[in-house]
């Protein structure tokens, strides 16, 4: 074997990878930062340069297959003009032997992504998105010094002075002290749904594997809610439950490697956005259950009552043949008629055409009823006043729960499917609730089946560049290298146009076609290889 002449062609071929996938890969790694420098990403200076460091380790997926092609370009066609291919021919060496470390070199570059996109360039990926996010520290440190809000999982939060606290005595891992605060939820339109302004406000973070949770207690405050339009006062707001904030790094699977992309598909119910879904499912079934006790009341009794929190004993008699999904009604579908009472004594009297019991979210996670009362006229019980009529009412702040005992909410997804099974069937809320977890699950397999198939096409065409390349150099001769080049660019950037595609078709569901199409590409090049191959060894 020609070892000495192999050692000379792979020498020359990686030192042209060498440089060009240095040059491209600081190119490409200092054009990714430029979309964060220009939007609302709070970046500094030396975070920026962390960043473009951080990018050039997962720039190198798409820079070093193009890079191979473009050095084995480069190298073999300088061989040709120089005639030594032809003198390697002319000595008795097939095409085949020719073309050996070429090819060598291109299965070693596919080890070597492979390596990268399925253990390194996950992580890089993770680090890359928590530089951009920032840690929560930083984030509300440089939003108050801006003079704008900061936003964790729909809760917006502005205020006016910051103050890190050290060795939190509540077991924290980290703990600061906002003062002159505003916080907002948003719903989905990200509207503000409830806001509450407060003296100061004391947030504790505690870190978990893919989640922080966030619990904030705010003091002195005063609360708006969009529903009833009215404002509440209070001394002391503290959410019962803690407001999750995935981790950038752990929550996307792009960011996962090779291993964790496989334990996600065994326990897809550990993903966040699974997770998600089954909050939203529990939720469901806890008012399935609630729904479920006030109709059995309604059945027994004629009327079911509801009391109001609040410094004032408020309560509501609702007189209905029945309820279901927190919608009250009556058999002979007559008005509903809502009493209500205030220290045991009537006060007012609504007749509705409809009422609706729902579940209130309010800021930082709380949960209470809201009556929604539409067509309904107003009726005066203590005071002689003239019936009034509105389009729409809405009552806030009921505990419509009374001594129903809520599923718990850390409650695993096998459990919370299981029992959704029993009951989805006579809800339409539980059902579409199970129909969003299993959504959610095939959204997430599909993530996860799009970025096998990135991930190994990649690779393969880190291989097949670099073989098009220098194949091209030997037919094409008489082209200057850039022209030869040209050959074999738009076809890889074909094969890149056809991986994404085929991964959007895989993330869609379309798990056989979308792998068809994303190694479609590929195969275009491999086809190039072979016809050219032919044309070389022929003449």
């Amino acid at each position: 074997m020609p070892w000495r002449l192999y050692r000379y062609i792979l020498v020359e071929l990686l030192r042209q990878v060498l440089l060009t996938t240095a040059i491209l890969v600081t190119i490409i790694a200092f054009g990714a930062v430029i979309k964060p420098l220009a939007g609302d990403t709070i970046l500094t200076p030396a975070q920026a340069i962390k960043f473009v460091g951080l990018a050039m380790i997962p720039m190198l997926q798409y820079a070093l297959p193009f890079a191979a092609g473009f050095a084995a370009t480069l190298t073999l066609h300088r061989f040709v003009t120089d005639n030594e291919i032809l003198a390697m021919s002319a000595s008795g060496m097939s095409y085949r032997s020719i073309f050996t470390p070429v090819i060598g070199l291109g299965l070693a570059l596919m080890l070597i992504m492979v390596i990268l996109t399925q253990t390194v360039i996950p992580r890089f990926f993770g680090l890359m998105a928590a530089t951009l996010a920032g840690d929560v520290k930083q984030l509300i440190a440089t939003s108050i010094e801006r003079g704008v809000p900061f936003e964790f999982n729909e809760l917006q939060i502005y205020a006016e002075d910051f103050e890190e606290i050290p060795d939190p005595p509540t077991g924290a891992d980290e703990r600061f002290l906002l003062r002159r605060v505003v916080a907002s939820k948003l719903d989905s339109n990200g509207l503000s749904g409830s806001d509450v302004t407060a003296a100061g406000a004391v947030i504790d973070l505690y870190h978990r594997d893919r989640v922080s949770l966030l619990k904030l207690a705010m003091e002195d405050t005063v609360a708006w809610d969009a529903k009833s339009n009215s404002l509440r006062g209070s001394p002391r707001i503290e959410p019962t439950h803690a407001i999750p904030i995935p981790r950038p790094d752990r929550s996307d699977p792009e960011h996962l490697t090779f291993l964790e992309l496989r334990e996600a598909r065994v326990h897809p119910e550990r993903a966040i956005l699974v997770d998600d879904a089954r909050s939203s499912l529990l939720k469901s079934l806890n008012d399935f259950q609630i729904s479920g006790s006030l109709n059995e009341r309604l059945v027994r009794d004629g009327k079911v009552t509801i009391a109001k929190s609040g410094p004032i004993r408020r309560r509501y008699d609702i007189e209905a043949d029945g309820v279901f999904d927190g919608v009250f009604l009556n058999q002979d579908d007559s008005a509903i008629v809502i009493t209500e009472k205030v220290d045991d004594l009537p006060s007012r009297r609504f007749t509705t055409e409809s009422a609706r019991l729902q579940r209130q979210e309010i800021l930082g996670g709380e949960s209470g009823f809201t009556l929604e009362l539409m067509g309904v006229e107003v009726e005066s019980l203590d005071v002689p006043l003239r019936p009034n009529r509105r389009e729409k009412l809405v009552i806030t702040g009921l505990d419509a729960s009374g001594d129903v005992e809520e599923l718990p909410r850390d409650m695993p997804l096998s459990e919370v499917l299981n029992y959704s099974t029993q009951v989805k069937a006579q809800s339409g809320a539980v059902n579409g609730g199970v129909e969003y977890v299993e959504f959610r699950i095939r959204e997430l397999l599909g993530q996860i089946d799009a970025q096998v198939a990135r991930r190994s096409t990649l690779s393969v065409t880190a291989l097949l560049l670099l073989v098009l390349g220098g194949t091209l150099a030997v037919l094409l001769r008489n082209l200057p290298p850039l022209g030869v080049y040209i050959w074999a660019f738009f076809p890889a950037l074909l094969d890149l146009i056809l991986i994404a595609s085929g991964n959007g078709m895989i993330r869609d569901g379309d798990l056989v076609g979308g792998t068809l199409v994303s190694w479609s590409g590929n195969g275009i090049l491999l086809v190039m290889i072979l016809f050219i191959y032919f044309r070389v060894s022929r003449n």
